[in-house]
């Protein structure tokens, strides 16, 4: 027989042995604990969503799993870490719209790469906004907004919790698919831009609901849609945009969990079983569900990468289109 025809069984023989040692590690993993990395500061809702998964996973694995935080640099320091960590499936990162789909359009200069560095796992969670108004707004729904808004064009402002954050991304496609003129008001936080609207000196937000809950159920601040696919449990009387006759403006803001790049494929069907496993728990949901959290976990990794790559699309389009640059 040939060198050449020996060739093929060579490779195949190699595939083999590799996916046997895949298969293998996966069977001994976890054998040590297993970090999740959060690129924000503690006591956020993405840290929030790590330490409720980090929990339930570690006492299904009976091994342990925690959380570390590294903040900074537009979480670009924590993405960066995990993305140069050892690919073995103990450093994870909790990844979500804004570290991955945005970003790569927000900033041209990523010291990684948000699709070839990382291995997707499983989303986690989705959490839709809320549509807020001042009660001094002459608007009891959110068409009603959408034509006072055209009837005022750039006298309407909108604040958010900083350039490029979910809050304005939701706001700029408000903007684009009402085809109204709103001033977008960036603020250090989510709480001041609330101040803020209380005050009146903005008019409206796009915010997650657990920030403006206590001042709508006050009457302080009216609610005029969630912008998901299905009501919140917290604001049963709030509609959906497409149940306020606005379908073409849905917006989620959604985090899940990723390895780095060249992680064995055996350990990611491993990691995603066991995620998905724990996310999909009774307690769990429940405790998402007061946050206004909806669990929403990929029905396989690819799955998962497929919804990256979509939200990267979507939003380097809302982003070129508004212009948005980061300060």
């Amino acid at each position: 027989m040939s060198r050449a025809s020996r060739f093929p069984f060579t490779v195949a023989a190699l595939t083999a042995v590799l996916l046997g040692a895949s298969a293998s590690y996966a069977q001994d993993f976890p054998n040590k604990p297993i970090r999740i990395v959060v690129p924000y500061t503690a006591g956020g809702s993405s840290d929030f969503v790590a330490r409720t998964i980090a929990t339930r996973l570690q006492e299904n694995l009976k091994s342990p799993v925690v959380v570390e935080n590294k903040p900074g640099g537009n979480a670009q320091i924590g993405c960066d870490y995990v993305a140069k960590s050892a690919p073995d499936g103990y450093t994870l990162l909790l990844a979500g719209m804004t570290t991955h789909a945005a970003a790569p359009a927000l900033y041209k200069k990523l010291p990684y790469d948000t699709i070839k560095d990382f291995a997707p796992i499983t989303n986690v969670i989705e959490s839709p906004l809320v549509v807020v108004v001042n009660p001094e707004v002459r608007a009891n729904t959110l068409m009603e907004f959408v034509a006072l808004a055209k009837a005022n064009p750039g006298k309407l402002n909108y604040g958010s919790a900083g350039v490029g954050n979910t809050l304005h991304l939701a706001g700029e496609m408000f903007r684009l698919t009402t085809g109204t003129d709103l001033v977008h008001v960036p603020y250090k936080g989510a709480s001041q831009a609330l101040g803020d609207l209380l005050g009146g000196r903005i008019q409206v937000m796009f915010d997650l609901p657990q920030t403006p809950l206590a001042n709508i159920q006050a009457g302080k601040l009216r609610a005029l849609a969630v912008t998901g696919s299905e009501r919140l449990s917290l604001l049963p009387g709030v509609p959906t945009t497409t149940e306020a006759g606005l379908p073409a403006f849905t917006f989620g803001t959604w985090i899940g969990l990723v390895a780095p790049a060249g992680t064995p494929p055996a350990v990611i069907k491993r990691l995603h079983a066991e995620i998905v496993k724990a996310a999909q728990q009774a307690e769990v949901k429940e405790a998402f569900a007061k946050m206004a959290m909806l669990v929403s976990t990929s029905e396989s990794p690819e799955a998962f990468a497929k919804k990256m790559q979509i939200e990267t699309e979507r939003l380097g389009k809302v982003i070129q289109a508004a212009g948005i640059k980061p300060e």
